[in-house]
Protein backbone atom coordinates (compact mmCIF):
# COMPACT_ATOMS: atom_id res chain seq x y z
CA UNK A 1 0.00 0.00 0.00
CA UNK A 2 1.73 3.57 -0.80
CA UNK A 3 1.87 6.04 1.55
CA UNK A 4 1.88 9.90 1.08
CA UNK A 5 2.89 12.25 4.27
CA UNK A 6 2.07 15.74 4.06
CA UNK A 7 2.83 18.63 6.13
CA UNK A 8 0.07 19.92 7.78
CA UNK A 9 -0.77 24.12 7.95
CA UNK A 10 1.43 24.60 4.70
CA UNK A 11 -1.58 25.69 2.65
CA UNK A 12 -5.32 26.82 3.79
CA UNK A 13 -7.78 24.75 3.43
CA UNK A 14 -9.57 26.72 0.72
CA UNK A 15 -6.14 26.05 -1.51
CA UNK A 16 -5.61 22.69 -0.49
CA UNK A 17 -9.77 22.14 -1.80
CA UNK A 18 -9.24 23.93 -4.95
CA UNK A 19 -6.08 21.95 -5.71
CA UNK A 20 -7.59 19.02 -5.07
CA UNK A 21 -10.62 19.60 -7.49
CA UNK A 22 -8.15 20.66 -9.86
CA UNK A 23 -6.39 17.49 -9.34
CA UNK A 24 -9.78 15.44 -9.77
CA UNK A 25 -10.25 17.25 -13.51
CA UNK A 26 -7.90 15.35 -16.26
CA UNK A 27 -7.87 18.44 -18.04
CA UNK A 28 -6.81 20.59 -14.65
CA UNK A 29 -10.27 22.06 -14.11
CA UNK A 30 -10.78 23.81 -17.52
CA UNK A 31 -14.16 22.87 -18.16
CA UNK A 32 -15.62 25.45 -19.96
CA UNK A 33 -15.31 29.07 -21.31
CA UNK A 34 -15.97 30.20 -17.56
CA UNK A 35 -13.51 27.94 -16.39
CA UNK A 36 -11.39 29.41 -18.95
CA UNK A 37 -12.21 32.72 -18.16
CA UNK A 38 -11.82 32.38 -14.59
CA UNK A 39 -8.14 30.55 -15.39
CA UNK A 40 -6.94 33.37 -17.06
CA UNK A 41 -8.25 36.04 -15.00
CA UNK A 42 -6.38 33.92 -12.00
CA UNK A 43 -3.34 34.01 -13.94
CA UNK A 44 -3.23 37.41 -14.21
CA UNK A 45 -3.67 38.40 -10.80
CA UNK A 46 -0.77 35.38 -9.93
CA UNK A 47 1.21 36.88 -12.48
CA UNK A 48 0.79 41.07 -10.88
CA UNK A 49 1.03 39.37 -7.28
CA UNK A 50 4.83 37.97 -8.34
CA UNK A 51 5.12 41.15 -10.23
CA UNK A 52 4.76 43.47 -7.14
CA UNK A 53 7.43 40.88 -5.29
CA UNK A 54 9.93 40.27 -7.56
CA UNK A 55 9.34 42.92 -9.70
CA UNK A 56 9.75 43.03 -13.83
CA UNK A 57 12.44 40.45 -14.71
CA UNK A 58 15.34 41.77 -17.07
CA UNK A 59 16.31 38.32 -18.30
CA UNK A 60 16.55 39.28 -21.96
CA UNK A 61 18.54 42.21 -21.32
CA UNK A 62 20.78 40.41 -19.87
CA UNK A 63 21.01 37.64 -22.53
CA UNK A 64 21.54 40.25 -25.24
CA UNK A 65 24.68 41.77 -23.56
CA UNK A 66 25.96 38.52 -22.87
CA UNK A 67 25.72 37.65 -26.55
CA UNK A 68 27.17 40.44 -27.78
CA UNK A 69 30.07 40.14 -25.64
CA UNK A 70 30.99 36.99 -27.05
Amino acid sequence: MKTTETATGIFPDDVKAELQKLLENPKGGITGPEAAKWAREHMDRIREENRKLFGEPDIAVELIRQTRDH
